[in-house]
């Protein structure tokens, strides 16, 4: 009887160890800003992830385009594979909407002809924020061990910035920072 108890608990416990360990854990991203310079800002973001987890990372300005209702972004930055190094990113940009807005331009006189939706800019719909954007997503996550303690499909993700994307989970973060538009 002992021994069929042993073999039962030996076999419990190779099984339990097979299982996939599932994250009980809560995910965190906090962003914090800084203004260095005029329209200069330094980023850092801490983040409770395991190191080197990939994240893409995007500065934009909300507006509008004449005779449309939907909503655009100028792009301030934009990075798409930020690796976390001992729970932080840091990153830096400059506020220059001139850049965004002649961006655009080039792109609608480009395109314009055959794309009509590509209309001016409508200035008084700029908004006087920039939002970043902090985003993790398991596809095409390379590294075994976030794979393992978040999921092939982010199906461990727990915490508020946890989003149902389809048939994969994501995480995001986005704050808004106060930054007047300048034409």
């Amino acid at each position: 009887m002992k021994i069929k108890m042993l073999l039962l608990l030996s076999v419990l416990t190779l099984a339990s160890c097979n299982e996939k360990k599932e994250q009980i854990q809560e995910f965190k991203i906090d962003v914090k800003t800084e203004e260095v310079s005029e329209n200069n800002y330094k980023v850092n973001i801490k983040t409770n992830f395991p190191e080197n987890t990939s994240f893409t990372i995007d500065v934009q300005r909300d507006y509008k385009r004449k005779n449309s209702s939907e909503q655009y972004a100028g792009e301030h930055y934009s990075e798409f594979s930020t690796l976390v190094k001992n729970g932080e990113i840091n990153f830096d940009f400059k506020a220059d909407d001139s850049k965004w807005i002649n961006d655009y331009k080039n792109h609608q006189k480009e395109n314009g002809n055959f794309d009509k939706t590509l209309t001016d800019i409508d200035f008084e719909t700029v908004k006087d924020t920039l939002e970043i954007s902090v985003l993790y997503t398991p596809m095409g996550e390379k590294n075994e061990e976030n794979i393992e303690l978040i999921g092939k499909n982010g199906e461990f993700l727990k915490g508020d910035g946890m989003e149902k994307n389809g048939t994969f989970n994501v995480f995001r973060k986005t704050i808004k920072i106060y930054n007047k538009f300048k034409k």
